[in-house]
């Protein structure tokens, strides 16, 4: 991941700046050269492998109305408290149904929006153009690296993506090394089985098999809420956490 910086300069002056209003500014750098630079990618293969082929009809979908009102990205910000200087990453961001709503919750934090296919981030970037939201940082990860600070981040949302990653236990692993001592996984992923809305049934995994792996990564689960009729909504624990 490049960023072509040259010729530009930051002075920061009068005392003390705090890493969120640094990150604050780097956002707003990030976001202003992605738009002056046009879209990432033009190019019609999905680099999520796991997704479909058309990404302007995938974005799209992602992006419909019955989909953001089942997943209420606004009342599971709310049921999990999350503080306004947290710095928050949402893996498998696409166009921000949720880094979006984070960032507006999030007045005096951050938030990684973190997604492999560039004209998902593309999406993200107009998306936050139009809301004016500045503390948003796209980030185009890697299949095994979503590029996060190292134990830099409070709490990482992984929605609608879990049965997307590969090799998932060295994932999360991955993901462990960039939460905070303290720092927390929400996933919100499909529920098993036959549903009228989501991925086939096949295409899912078994909460069996995601427990089994989050566990062999280190992670222990530490709150499971039934608000959403066809999603799972669990917070898990890192290793390094405390309860």
């Amino acid at each position: 991941m490049e960023t072509a910086c040259q010729g530009s300069r930051v002075s920061l002056t009068g005392g003390v700046v705090s890493a969120t209003r640094i990150a604050r500014i780097l956002a707003l750098a990030f976001l202003s050269l992605g738009l002056a630079a046009g879209p990432c990618s033009q190019g019609s293969a999905n680099r999520d492998r796991h997704g479909p082929r058309d990404i302007q009809h995938y974005i799209a979908m992602l992006q419909r109305d019955e989909r953001v009102s089942e997943l209420d990205p606004e009342g599971v910000i709310r049921q999990l408290a999350i503080a306004p200087t947290a710095v928050v990453a949402d893996v498998g961001a696409g166009p921000g149904v949720f880094s979006l709503p984070l960032a507006r919750h999030l007045s005096a934090g951050l938030v990684y929006a973190v997604d492999v296919e560039p004209r998902q981030l593309d999406a993200l970037r107009e998306n936050l153009r139009q809301a004016r939201i500045e503390n948003v940082i796209p980030v185009l990860a890697s299949y095994a690296d979503p590029y996060l600070p190292p134990h830099g981040v409070d709490w990482i949302f992984i929605v609608d993506t879990y049965h997307h990653l590969e090799n998932r236990v060295a994932y999360l692993r991955r993901l462990e090394t960039d939460l905070a001592a303290d720092g927390r996984l929400v996933i919100l992923e499909y529920k098993p089985g036959d549903l009228p809305v989501g991925p086939p049934a096949a295409h899912k995994l078994s909460r069996e098999k995601r427990y089994a792996e989050l566990r062999e990564a280190g992670f222990a689960r530490i709150e499971r809420f039934d608000t959403h009729r066809y999603h799972d909504f669990e917070v898990w624990r890192a290793p390094s956490a405390g309860p």
